[in-house]
Formats: structure tokens, C-alpha cells, sequence
């Protein structure tokens, strides 16, 4: 059984809970909504890692050769920085459908189950982890995931540096994305991308 939150208190307790214990909040963004942000459970690794590995090809696709997909629990490097991130998931009817992560003012982790593209969970999940990793908050993107430019742009994230990187081994060029907290958020569907 999971206790309920008000957003309001949730940050305080992200430095007072326990490792064992799970405590999840009402989101309260979309009245009526049935989508549920709590905090991460050591349980939700095996549900995480699914939806990790359904949606990285999607994040992949346009940005990387597609053998450089690397499901999660075989990564080493990523397994220690998502238990280095404070991570949350959502949920709708108790299933876990998306996570975030944040470590420090990074948004280290964003992924959402391919089966619930569209609906708002990520803009969900995106604004808990902009309220509490504060208004110096970034992330790095692959270039060709237009998917997650959309939502950062949408959220007021601005393009700060390209860079390429690699994936497994295979070259990438990257985004560096950096909130604006004074830029003007624009609707999803006016959101434009320009090279940086």
C-alpha cells in the first residue's frame, strides 16, 4: 500500500524517506487524471528496465546505429547512474508506464512505455523533475529523438551545446538542453528546432 503526498511536501521528503519504503503522490497537473507519480522501488527495477529497453530504440532511431542499443540491466555505466539518480515512476492503474531520473539538476532519465506515447505522462514526469531538481536544470538528448525535443523545448529547454559522443561504441551527436526558466514556453505544435 502506497501513502499519498501533496506535490507540495515531496521534495522535503525525498531526503527523508527511506531506502525500503515506496511513497508515491496524486500529480494533481490534470484534474481527474489517472496517472500517479510516487517514488521508485527497488521492485519497479524489473518494470523500468522494460520500458527502458521498448523505448530506447525510439530514442535511437534517426540518432544511432541500431546496434548500439544496450538493454539496461547489461550496461554497466547506466546501472550506476540510475541508482545514483533520485528516480520516480508513473503509473496508471498501478502499472508503472514511465520514470524519471534526477541527479542534482540533471534530468538524467526520461523514458516512457512506448504503449503510452502521447498521452502526457512524459510532460508529467518532466515537470516533477523540473520542480525538484530547481531552475538550474539540464539534460542531453540524442539529436534525432524529435520526440523528446519536442517536450523539453515545449518546457521551456533550450539547445546550449552539440557535441558527438557515442553509444556502445557507435558515434552520436548529442544536445545539450538547458531550462530557461524566463523563456516563453510555446504549445507543442508551434515547437520549432534550429541548429545550435
Amino acid at each position: 500500500m502506497y501513502e499519498i503526498y501533496p506535490k507540495s511536501i515531496l521534495k522535503g521528503l525525498l531526503f527523508k524517506r527511506q531506502q525500503s519504503r515506496c511513497l508515491s503522490m496524486s500529480t494533481q497537473l490534470i484534474p481527474q487524471s489517472p496517472i500517479l507519480l510516487r517514488a521508485y522501488c527497488d521492485e519497479d527495477w524489473s518494470v523500468v528496465c522494460d520500458i527502458h529497453d521498448r523505448a530506447r530504440p525510439h530514442e535511437l532511431k534517426g540518432s544511432c546505429d541500431a546496434n548500439s542499443f544496450l538493454p539496461l540491466a547489461e550496461d554497466p555505466e547506466d546501472i550506476d547512474n540510475f541508482h545514483r539518480s533520485e528516480k520516480f515512476v508513473a503509473c496508471i492503474q498501478g502499472q508503472v508506464v514511465g520514470f524519471v531520473g534526477i541527479d542534482e539538476n540533471l534530468v538524467s532519465w526520461l523514458y516512457v512505455d512506448p504503449d503510452y506515447f502521447g498521452i502526457g505522462i512524459g510532460r508529467e514526469l518532466l515537470q516533477l523533475g523540473l520542480e525538484l531538481a530547481g531552475s538550474q536544470t539540464w539534460t542531453v538528448v540524442l539529436s534525432g529523438n524529435t520526440r523528446a525535443r519536442r517536450l523539453y523545448a515545449s518546457e521551456g529547454f533550450q539547445v546550449v551545446h552539440t557535441f558527438e559522443g557515442s553509444n556502445a561504441g557507435y558515434p552520436c551527436t548529442c544536445l545539450e538542453l538547458s531550462f530557461k526558466p524566463n523563456h516563453i514556453k510555446l504549445p507543442q505544435e508551434q515547437t520549432q528546432f534550429y541548429a545550435a
